[in-house]
């Protein structure tokens, strides 16, 4: 073979191989075949020597007599008939010297190696070996030759167990007939060095040195390196036999010291790489002395020095070497350092020996190591732990040896960083031990590396942009997150890390920071600077504080300080000194190294590639010599560095602040500030050069580095000054003045503040000045909009620090600023707005009313005399406070008021009621309906101040003199004849007067009048329109004074001034007019106050048509003139309007601002309104869900899907209003017992009972039944007539389906890191920290909210719960034990206050006694929503609940309740069967954790009762299983399915059958097509639990529809969960074993029997397998199926299943081993039907049954039936080939070899080996028939070899050359002398016979070498249907086999038993698990 031939890889030659097979197979001779083995007796060779005697008489006599004698061999019965037997056989050829053949030669070497019995005496071995010795020289050395393997089959595998006088006979034959074959001995080569290796165990025994020469004399037969290729092939194959190997090569193996004696003794690069890897695998060998002889014969033969081995073949070398110290032994370690560091005596010398001939290989091999260990967990999970530590333990074993550690650690220490961040990031716990090894590193070299690191990440300032820029600042960025992690994970345990190098480290970091400014591609590094800077920050928290003062240095412990002597330089960092260039000096790092060297692992493995280029042309390693002067005396030169002093106290502190404050001084104005001169610079954009893709990376830069100034300037005394000071102190009070952007102005007026308060590193004058601090202030005045809501709680603390720093009041004077001097009304209230938010946010803040006292005093002015309706909205809004006093005249006001110049003119507005749904009618429908609302509008402009003037006297007037002025007004009437009479009665006023008429009746026309009337909007000025709606709040207030002052109100008054406030509200919210409906609000309030008071009086008395709040005189001398009904007339009458106004104001997005105050009054009103609970409350009611529904939507969204561009600014504000409002209004409805529809009850008319408009799948449908009194919901109807709290109760699932929704919006949002980015850092920080207080507010008022609920009806609450839960959860109904649910309504459940698990099961408990007719109904209690909820649902939420909870203490608490509630059912077990299987879940569940409660052991009587009654439930469980219970249609709520008949293929069990809720209509195929149609409809429409009904979801579930689904599930769950408890939850083993029986009765033993298997049967089976003490339970069950003809055909997964089966049954009982084996026979039947195939076909499953049962079994299982086997197998082995059981036989073999050890299967190889040669004999000397049976045979033939060669066997390896080319000459297929391996004789045959135009390829493809560390064998097709197909094993194999044995694979295991497996089974089922 060429060089270029050798270039080539292991994988490269096969597929050239058949790429050239055509080629090769034209030219080969086809006859050469036939003649290189020779045949058994039975096979007739064309070309035997035998043919030329057989016409001899003689010879026939010959033949006859040698027969004779073989047959006698079956009649041995002890071993002395075998020497009788053999001294006949060895008479018999000695009669016959003439004829050089022996007869029936292949049944003669059969016998005489089975003579060769270790078991066999002395004797016997020697008569044999005179046997051996008569037949070698008969036949003579060329009929040997070919004969060889038939001979050497006996002699080769008995040398090692030869006794001592008989091994001098044996040499004898070696000596004699062997080593005079030479040549002819080569494809014996390496059987015979594994047979004489054996001898060489003990070193000084008799024979040793007889046997050393035998071998020496055997070398030199062949070339040297073709032997020693050989040995080295068995010392990677046969590791016992390494230490004989190594004895030899210890004494007989040559120096090797040059290139003449590599290319003599070792020969190519291909002999030595595989010698290499016989080093190493003989290194890794577990025994201690193989190992010591390896690193012996390493120093010995292969010194380092000599340089012979390849770079990359040393890397693997060294790789196993260095694992040796792991063993920690000191004779193996000082050979190991003896060979690392060579001979010399001198430290010095050592190491220079180490750093030429060993470091670069030694750190490679490490290197890889610590990558590999890195790739494996990557491609799988489950690294062993100890592999994941190997490679740093090796590290901190080496630091032991200093001269081989310290280089070696240096060199990889980034390397094994960079794999700890790996694998910390996929939760690895080899940090503890790299913890260890990193503390046993000297810190100097930590440091150093750290530093290097750093210093080659960040580009030099001169160099400019390249191509590579993007990849070098990826590997830049991968730089300094691993010094990051390192400053993270590793513990440093010296302090000299933190006192002497983090400091420089630090320093020289802060001016590389800086200097990267000034690098000209400073916007593609700045990812890579902020990652920088955070380095700074990390180091800066790191530093302990005695660093940065003055003090000595602490005491450091240096190991190497006797060698520093006194007169050694010592160097001190100076001010103005580069402090890199001192830290490259301090760690030794050159100007050229850092420029050139990289220590990244990218950078290294392209030198080392280079390296091993060199390496391979020159052939060893001299061109790693060529090193540096100041690497090569790296280690040395750092004993004698000077010393430096540390870098510590102010020095640090000046370094770092000059370089930082620099840095951001120049980076701010580069990127962040307008510059002064506009001009310069380069423009990047607008808003003062911002770069808008980099604002992220800007703002993260300028915040670390502001961070790290203040964190500096803490330790800075009063004498220092920054070099820098002006300039820093203009960039941060720019940043805080014009950037835009909020981060960077918070973390510039942060640094800011703190400075100037400090006194360091600016001007402390700086916020003196007014005019600078009105800057900042406008600019966080800015922030504060309604958009930017979530950074107000940080803009007023960064307020807060400003006040502190800046001069007193000058904040206070700028505010009041804002609030004073405005003209804008929109910005008005905009600034009384952030004036707000700074107030209630600065709440915490003792001194905010002093500081804010100006700004105070004009909120509060806001509500004097003269404020504008916003101004009085702005200040009530802010204190909500109206407290004040008024006197009022009388006549003038009123004269005044009713001047002629007000001219008014009649106007309406037509408002529609499309927000709502009205009753329907036939007249007028309601989308159609409109209400016109009439007011006034001025005609004319009139002295409105004056008039509005009035109005506030005359307020103030009453206020002041309170009943006395109202009483005045309301006994004083008007005369006719006055002026105000004649005035009043003028129009256009027309007011009605009469003598009856008082002033108080005009004062409330004149009020009502102004408050009806509206400006004209067409006329210019706007100041009377302020001054008008002043008016109208002024008239408001009178009348509310006067409803509210007096004792006595007329009805009167009541309706005119009811009846105006609804149309005014009503027309203020459409009309957007916020300012009026606080005052209309107090007033529509006290009127419902004494409407409901008028209307209980009325029932009381029915006498009195006013209002009496009191007994006065007043009172008393009342009297009604009106009907008793006013009050619930004008109810009735107003009603629709009422309700109108207050869903406008709830749903109106315009009307938002006042939704605080409209609940306010709401629930101030519901004690008024309880006489309407139906038209009135409920619609209000339905009003605040569905606001809260459209509110967590809007949260939803703008939270949790668009944060990003959106804002919440009130939505959670309004969340916790509307739930205050709604916890108000349902304890209100619960606790009233008041509340009916009294009001309603006798209506003259039709009302329009208006409520929310809603889709039609809203859940607040079922609400809209209730008002309407619609619906068919007949349980609804009924409770109608009743009580209004069980209305309320009824639909309180709706509720609290709206409550969970809002408690699951306010979850922990989960954004992504693209939408982090574009919220900047702060703002989502701030955003979190919201959003988190928001969500524990509202989550606390829910809370408030269930727990009242709970307290008030827990069955209510936890029902509503249960069937919340069902609705979204649906697939809960099919008992899907994996199902996945969400567990919201359990979460509430839990969270409840004052709630416990005792509470909730026993509610549950009893919620289905309730509903279960036939049980206790002592304490039974009114199912509100009936049929709504089943038992089994509940019992089923019950089992989930408990599954949720854990809690076993809990459930103990209520075992009398569960075992009485239990026992109930179970004793009725016939009423309730559809009851009980969910019985059996939920006492599965409770009982568990009962068991784990802590007295369950020691309390006996509920141990029994648990287990007793779990014994009877699952009994019954079992009976319904097995259709046993009760034949009848008992599954209640049947459907159709089961009316009509089923076919059997509809009730066959399939697992596609168990099917959810949302596709249950694949059920309904037996149905008709109306209810499918249904079905499908239903799914359809979004479920909630207005429209669901979790009873009829249950209905449609398949367990309901199809009894074999239930029967199903219940065996699935008797599978799965049941049977694996059983120990723990019935604990007796008679009592598991008479239910197991149940089951093995009614369920398994049925199922088995049928034709179709249930999976679930076979589950079963497993589990009870798993206890086998119910052995006796199933064993005739599975025994039946076991031998049934059909059991083979199962897939993979169902035969594993049986494996663990069948093992736990041969395993207990013995005697079923024997009786499998005794079916075994070949003797035929006597049955006079029975037909040969019949008894072929039963003899082949009956060994296949033996064949799984082995392969179920544990290794060496069996043993003590081997003998049988092996008799059985020889028994078979006897019959014809063409039978098909000869197939089941080597498949049989096979499984052999993997579940016995070898030792047990010494005496069989005998026979296998020449069965083995027989079968492929009759291949190669007989034509191919191409029939499936004779292909089938050679393909298990075949698969036994394959199995051979991947198992390596060590009993194999001596007869492996006879069956293939074992030796490195199996790359070159070239004919040598000596006899030819069967397999190539076969491939040369099949090659020169003709073939068809059948392809191959696809076979081919099965047979594909597996690739990797693991071997696998190379046959995995189940059938062939050609010999041909074969081709490819069959001319690779050898090839194959080398390879696996180059690249040190080991056997893949678990798959060679899965193919076993797969052989076992049929064709069709089976599949091969990859």
């Amino acid at each position: 073979m060429n060089d270029n031939e050798n270039l080539l890889s292991i994988p490269q030659k096969i597929l050239k191989k058949i790429s050239n097979r055509n080629l090769s197979d034209t030219n080969s001779d086809s006859g050469d075949s036939l003649s290189n083995m020779d045949t058994s007796p039975e096979i007739t060779s064309p070309q035997s020597k035998e043919q030329a005697f057989q016409n001899d008489s003689r010879f026939r006599k010959y033949v006859q007599l040698v027969e004779k004698n073989l047959q006698s061999f079956d009649a041995v019965n002890e071993w002395a008939d075998i020497i009788s037997f053999l001294g006949r056989l060895l008479k018999s050829f000695q009669a016959y010297p003439q004829f050089p053949v022996i007869p029936r030669k292949q049944l003669v070497a059969k016998r005489l190696a089975q003579c060769l019995n270790p078991g066999f005496p002395a004797g016997v071995h020697q008569k044999t070996l005179e046997v051996y010795a008569f037949i070698l020289k008969t036949i003579g050395s060329d009929q040997f030759a070919e004969d060889l393997a038939l001979w050497s089959t006996g002699l080769f595998p008995f040398v090692q167990y030869a006794a001592t006088h008989v091994k001098p006979q044996l040499v004898s034959i070696f000596e004699t007939y062997y080593l005079p074959l030479r040549g002819r001995l080569r494809p014996a080569m390496r059987g015979f060095i594994i047979a004489l290796l054996p001898a060489l165990e003990e070193e000084g025994s008799e024979y040793f040195d007889k046997i050393v020469a035998l071998i020496e004399n055997l070398s030199e037969t062949v070339e040297l390196p073709f032997f020693y290729s050989c040995m080295w092939l068995v010392m990677i194959s046969n590791p016992s036999l390494r230490t004989p190997a190594l004895n030899y090569l210890l004494q007989k193996l040559p120096k090797i010291t040059d290139k003449e004696a590599v290319a003599l003794v070792l020969g190519g690069k291909e002999n030595v790489s595989l010698m290499i890897r016989a080093f190493a695998s003989t290194l890794n060998d577990q025994q201690l002395l193989v190992q010591r002889g390896m690193l012996e014969l390493l120093v010995q033969n292969f010194t380092l020095k000599s340089r012979m081995i390849p770079y990359d073949d040393l890397v693997i070398l060294m790789r196993a070497a260095l694992g040796i110290v792991l063993r920690k032994d000191m004779s193996l370690n000082r050979r190991l350092y003896a060979w690392l560091l060579g001979a010399e005596g001198t430290t010095q010398a050592q190491m220079l020996y180490f750093n030429t001939y060993a470091e670069k290989p030694a750190i490679q091999a490490v290197r890889g190591m610590i990558h590999q260990q890195l790739h494996q967990q990557k491609q799988q999970d489950n690294i062993a732990t100890e592999e994941q530590h190997r490679p740093y333990k090796i590290l901190i074993s080496l630091m032991d040896k200093w001269e081989l550690g310290q280089p070696i650690v240096s060199n990889v220490f980034v390397d094994s960083i960079s794999s700890l961040k790996s694998m910390t990031a996929g939760k690895s716990d080899a940090m503890k031990t790299a913890n260890m090894w990193i503390n046993m590193v000297e810190p100097y070299l930590i440091c150093m590396k750290l530093y290097e690191l750093i210093d080659i990440s960040f580009p030099d300032p001169k160099t400019t942009a390249n191509k590579k820029a993007a990849q070098q600042n990826t590997i830049n960025l991968e730089n300094i997150s691993l010094v990051e992690f390192t400053l993270d994970s590793i513990q440093f345990a010296d302090d000299e890390v933190k006192h002497i190098h983090l400091p420089l480290i630090l320093a020289a970091l802060t001016r590389k920071v800086k200097d990267a400014l000034k690098s000209p591609n400073f916007i593609e590094n700045v990812s890579f600077v902020s990652q920088g800077i955070n380095l700074i920050l990390q180091i800066l928290e790191r530093l302990p504080e005695s660093v940065f003062l003055n003090r000595a240095t602490p005491p450091i412990d240096h190991t190497n300080e006797d060698n520093h002597k006194s007169g050694v330089d010592r160097r001190q960092f100076q001010s103005g000194m580069n402090i890199v260039e001192y830290a490259r000096e301090f760690y030794s790092i050159g100007q050229s190294s850092q420029q050139t060297q990289q220590p990244t692992s990218y950078d290294r493995q392209e030198e080392y590639e280079t390296k091993g280029e060199e390496t391979e042309e020159s052939g060893d390693l001299s061109s790693s010599v060529n090193l540096k002067k100041n690497q090569t005396v790296q280690y040395v030169q750092y004993q004698s560095r000077p010393e430096f002093d540390p870098l510590r106290g102010q020095l640090l502190v000046k370094e770092i602040a000059d370089n930082l404050s620099s840095f951001l001084i120049d980076f701010a104005n580069s990127y962040i500030i307008l510059p002064k001169n506009l001009q310069s610079g380069v423009d990047v954009g607008v808003e003062g050069k911002r770069l808008s893709h980099l604002e992220h990376y800007l703002e993260r830069i300028f915040l670390g580095v502001s961070t790290a100034i203040a964190i500096a300037a803490k330790y800075v005394d009063d004498q220092f000054v920054l070099t820098r000071q002006e300039p820093l102190t203009y960039v941060l009070l720019k940043c805080s003045q014009q950037v835009k952007v909020f981060g960077i102005v918070d973390a510039a007026l942060s640094t800011l503040t703190v400075l100037v308060r400090q006194k360091r590193f600016v001007d402390p004058l700086v916020l003196k000045r007014i005019s600078q601090v009105k800057e900042i202030v406008d600019k966080l005045w800015g922030f504060l909009v309604p958009s930017m809501q979530l950074l107000h709680m940080r803009i007023v603390e960064l307020l807060w620090l400003l006040i502190d720093a800046s001069l007193p009041h000058q904040i206070e004077t700028i505010i009041s600023n804002y609030l004073i001097h405005q003209d804008d009304s929109s910005e008005m209230l905009s600034h009384y707005e952030k004036f707000g938010i700074v107030w209630e946010l600065s709440e915490n803040i003792p001194e905010a009313s002093v500081v804010f006292s100006r700004p105070m005093f004009i909120m509060l002015d806001l509500l004097r005399e003269g404020a504008s309706p916003m101004e009085r909205r702005a200040g009530d809004l802010w204190i909500r406070c109206h407290l004040k006093s008024y006197v009022r005249l009388l006549e003038p006001f009123m004269l005044a008021m009713m001047d002629k110049k007000i001219m008014r003119r009649p106007a309406e507005l037509k408002v529609d009621w499309k927000n709502q749904i009205l009753k329907q009618k036939e007249a007028q429908p309601a989308e159609d309906k409109v209400t016109e609302i009439s007011y006034f509008v001025y005609a004319k402009p009139f002295d409105a101040d004056a008039i509005d003037y009035l109005f506030t006297t005359l307020i103030t007037l009453i206020s002041f003199g309170g009943l006395n002025v109202l009483k005045s007004c309301k006994h004083h009437s008007i005369d006719s004849e006055s002026t105000i009479a004649k005035v009043a009665a003028q129009e256009p006023l027309a007011y009605p007067i009469d003598k009856h008429t008082t002033f108080l009746d005009l004062l409330v026309m004149i009020s009502i009048r102004f408050l009806e009337t509206e400006p004209n909007h067409t006329d210019s000025g706007r100041t009377t329109d302020k001054t008008i709606y002043s008016i109208e709040l002024h008239a408001a207030d009178v009348l509310y004074l006067i409803i509210s002052k007096l004792d006595y109100v007329n009805m009167k008054f009541i309706r005119q001034i009811q009846t105006s406030i609804l149309n005014k509200l009503l027309f203020c919210i459409n009309t957007k007019n916020l300012d009026l409906q606080q005052k209309l609000l107090h007033l529509l309030h006290g009127c419902l106050a004494i409407i409901c008071a008028a209307s209980q009086h009325t029932k009381d008395s029915g006498s009195h048509s006013g209002h009496q709040k009191k007994t006065s005189i007043d009172s008393v001398s009342s009297t009604s003139t009106q009907s008793p009904n006013d009050a619930i007339a004008l109810v009735q009458s107003t009603s629709d309007i009422f309700v109108k106004c207050i869903i406008d104001a709830f749903s109106l997005s315009s009307n938002r601002a006042m939704l605080q105050h409209w609940m306010d009054f709401v629930l101030a009103a519901l004690p008024y309104i309880k006489f309407g609970f139906r038209p009135i409350v409920v619609p209000i009611i339905m009003c605040t869900c569905q606001q809260l529904g459209l509110r967590c939507d809007t949260i939803e969204i703008m939270i949790h899907e668009k944060p990003q561009s959106a804002s919440c600014a009130s939505a959670e504000k309004e969340m916790l209003v509307l739930l205050l409002g709604l916890e108000k209004m349902l304890m209100f409805c619960l606790t009233e017992r008041s509340l009916n529809d009294d009001w309603f009850a006798n209506v003259s008319y039709p009302l329009d009972l208006p409520m929310p408009r809603m889709s039609d799948s809203s859940a607040l449908l079922s609400f809209a039944q209730v008002v309407h009194g619609t619906g068919s919901d007949t349980n609804l109807k009924s409770m109608l007539m009743e009580r209004s709290r069980d209305t309320i109760m009824y639909h309180l699932p709706v509720v609290l389906e709206i409550l969970l929704n809002a408690w699951h919006v306010f979850r922990k949002p989960q954004w992504d890191d693209q939408v982090v980015r574009s919220m900047g850092d702060s703002q989502a920080d701030a955003l979190l920290h919201s959003f988190s207080y928001a969500a524990e507010q509202v989550k606390r008022r829910l809370e408030s909210i269930f727990e009242k609920l709970f307290k008030y009806s827990a069955a209510d609450f936890v029902e509503g719960l249960t069937e919340i839960f069902y609705v979204g959860n649906p697939v809960a109904l099919e008992f899907d034990e994996e199902a996945k649910f969400d567990e919201i309504a359990l979460e509430i459940l839990v969270s409840t206050p004052s709630n416990t698990p005792q509470h909730v099961i026993s509610t549950l408990l009893d919620s289905i006694r309730q509903r279960t007719p036939g049980t206790n109904r002592n304490r039974r209690r009114r199912i509100l929503r009936q049929g709504k909820l089943t038992d089994t649902c509940i019992l089923r939420f019950a089992d989930i609940y408990c599954r949720y909870i854990k809690n076993p203490e809990s459930i103990v608490l209520l075992w009398p309740v569960i075992h009485s509630f239990s026992k109930d059912y179970l004793s009725q077990a016939n009423t309730y069967k559809a009851f009980l299987p969910s019985l059996m879940r939920f006492l599965t569940v409770t009982l568990e954790e009962i068991s784990k409660s802590v007295g369950y052991e020691q309390d006996k009587r509920i141990r029994k009762d648990a287990q007793d009654l779990y014994q009877r439930c699952i009994d019954y469980c079992i009976l319904i299983a097995g259709k046993s219970l009760d034949q009848s249609s008992w599954v209640r709520g049947r459907s159709t399915l089961y009316d009509e008949p089923v076919d059997d293929a509809a009730s066959t069990y399939t697992i596609d059958s168990v099917d959810t809720y949302s596709g249950h209509t694949s059920l309904m195929n037996h149905s008709n097509s109306s209810s499918a149609a249904q079905a499908s409809a239903d799914t359809l429409v979004s479920r909630n639990v207005s429209l669901s009904s979790v009873s009829e979801m249950e209905k449609k579930t398949s367990w309901k529809l199809r009894e074999d689904v239930m029967i199903n599930q219940v065996n699935q769950y008797l599978a799965s969960q049941v049977i694996p408890r059983l120990r723990l939850l019935i604990g007796d083993n008679d009592k598991i074993n008479s239910l197991l029986n149940n089951l093995v009765y009614y369920i398994i033993g049925p199922s088995l029997k049928s034709k179709s298997r249930n999976p679930v049967i076979l589950e079963q089976l497993c589990e009870m397998a798993r206890m086998p003490f119910t052995y006796k339970t199933w064993r005739k069950e599975v025994w039946e199926v076991f031998i049934d003809n059909r059991f083979f055909y199962m897939n993979n997964v169902t035969a594993k299943k049986w494996s663990g089966i069948l093992q736990t049954a041969f395993s207990i009982e013995k005697e079923r081993m024997t009786e499998l084996l005794a079916r075994i026979t070949t003797t035929p039947s006597n049955t006079f039907f029975s037909s040969r195939d019949q008894e072929t076909l039963s003899r082949s499953l009956n060994l296949r049954r033996l064949s799984f049962v082995l392969l179920a079994g544990t290794l060496d299982q069996y043993v003590p039936q081997l003998p049988i086997i092996q008799e059985k197998i020889v028994e078979l082995l006897r019959l014809d080939h063409s039978e098909m059981v000869h197939g089941e036989i080597y498949l049989c073999l096979r499984i052999i070899l993997m579940r016995f050890s070898q030792k047990h299967l010494l005496n069989f190889w005998p026979v296998l080996i020449t069965e083995l040669m027989r079968l492929f004999n009759s291949f190669v000397y007989q034509d191919f028939q191409d029939r499936p049976e004779e292909a089938q045979i050679a393909l298990a033939g075949c698969k036994f070899l394959d199995l051979l060669c991947t198992l390596e066997l060590d009993a194999f390896q001596i007869y492996q050359w006879i069956f293939i080319r074992d030796t490195i000459e199996t790359l070159i297929k070239t004919h040598t002398e000596g006899p030819i391996p069967i397999m190539e004789a076969l491939d040369d045959k099949m090659a020169s016979s003709s073939t068809d135009a059948f392809d191959f390829s696809l076979f081919e493809s099965n047979m594909q070498p597996s690739l990797g560390s693991l071997r696998r064998p190379m046959l995995t097709m189940h059938s062939i249907v050609s010999i041909r197909q074969l081709a490819f094993f069959i001319e690779q194999v050898g090839l194959y086999v080398y390879q696996s044995a180059f690249t040190l694979s080991k056997p893949d295991l678990p798959f060679i038993e899965s193919l076993l497996l797969n052989d076992l089974l049929d064709e069709e089922s089976a599949t091969v698990e990859k």
